[in-house]
């Protein structure tokens, strides 16, 4: 019990941090987009590149991306068709049955708790989320809201992501033998080192950017709370029936492993979900869809850490 409360007072005390930081404005929020861009364009990425080339690699783990990428695809096309009903029909439906803020919280919230020894559990189900959140989710969006087609521009989006390329990198050089490289060369492993200090950074950044957007308006919630209460019916309800069906006859029984699910089916909406949605749409849904992330943020780290006790 020691442990796991060691575990979980850094989670709370980061954010609570990052809270304070915004209580007293000691940073602007121009400021605190930058620093959030500086993490996804390069501290996660090397987060990432890490887990990835440095992970025992299994056939079985590309039968968990493809059924991964489908069951996303399936919690949309669910949240597609309760948006025909009228009491639960809203433009945002659709997203909010589906995609998770995987990189900057499950990754933090999983690596705090279980170590950076232990991410691959959750990284392999983190290369299906990202390929179905840059190749489906973030296009739809944009073809949704701003009537616009598939184009080329968005596929040289999808490539030149940081965070595709540090997967796609990272599995490439695994798979070749290149991690011996990294860590006998001296130039590559003078590389590696530095990527290591910086993917070191990533998880107290970003729980203290999680605290310092946590703003929440009263005209929002009861919508914001009846998108959560869908997205929480939707994602355990199929989630666990695809991991009953599919899952677990081709992952052997491991606790880790069913934490890490756990993990990632608890997370909120993407975070960049009201960045896209404000590019796209109007204020409105704009500040309702922050106001939801906010809600749905905390709501996820609080059953996390009721769950962390539990188990």
């Amino acid at each position: 019990m020691n442990e796991i409360i060691s575990k979980v007072i850094p989670i709370i005390l980061l954010i609570f941090f990052g809270y304070v930081i915004q209580y007293k404005e000691l940073l602007k929020q121009s400021t605190v987009n930058e620093i959030k861009k500086l993490v996804i364009n390069a501290f996660l990425p090397c987060v990432l590149f890490i887990t990835f080339i440095n992970m025992k690699f299994k056939k079985d783990y590309f039968l968990i991306i493809v059924i991964i990428f489908i069951l996303l695809l399936v919690f949309y096309f669910i949240g597609a068709i309760l948006n025909k009903i009228s009491f639960i029909s809203h433009p945002l439906t659709p997203f909010i049955t589906t995609g998770f803020c995987f990189g900057l919280l499950g990754i933090p919230l999983y690596e705090t708790v279980f170590g950076a020894e232990n991410l691959e559990k959750i990284s392999v189900l983190g290369v299906g989320h990202e390929l179905f959140i840059w190749i489906v989710f973030f296009n739809i969006l944009r073809i949704k809201f701003k009537n616009e087609k598939f184009s080329l521009d968005i596929i040289k989006g999808i490539i030149k992501s940081p965070i595709i390329l540090s997967i796609i990198f990272g599995i490439t050089f695994n798979i070749i033998g290149g991690t011996v490289w990294f860590h006998n060369n001296m130039f590559l492993k003078g590389i590696y080192t530095t990527m290591k200090y910086l993917a070191n950074l990533a998880t107290p950044l970003i729980l203290i950017i999680i605290g310092f957007g946590l703003k929440l308006k009263k005209k929002y919630m009861k919508q914001s709370i009846k998108f959560i209460l869908i997205r929480m019916l939707v994602i355990f309800t199929v989630g666990y029936t695809f991991k009953y069906l599919f899952i677990d006859s081709i992952i052997p029984a491991d606790d880790l492993f069913n934490y890490a699910y756990f993990t990632f089916l608890i997370l909120p909406f993407p975070f960049s979900l009201p960045i896209f949605v404000g590019e796209y749409s109007t204020k409105e849904i704009t500040e309702l869809s922050n106001n939801a992330v906010v809600l749905n943020t905390i709501v996820s780290i609080t059953i996390y850490i009721i769950f962390v006790f539990l188990i």
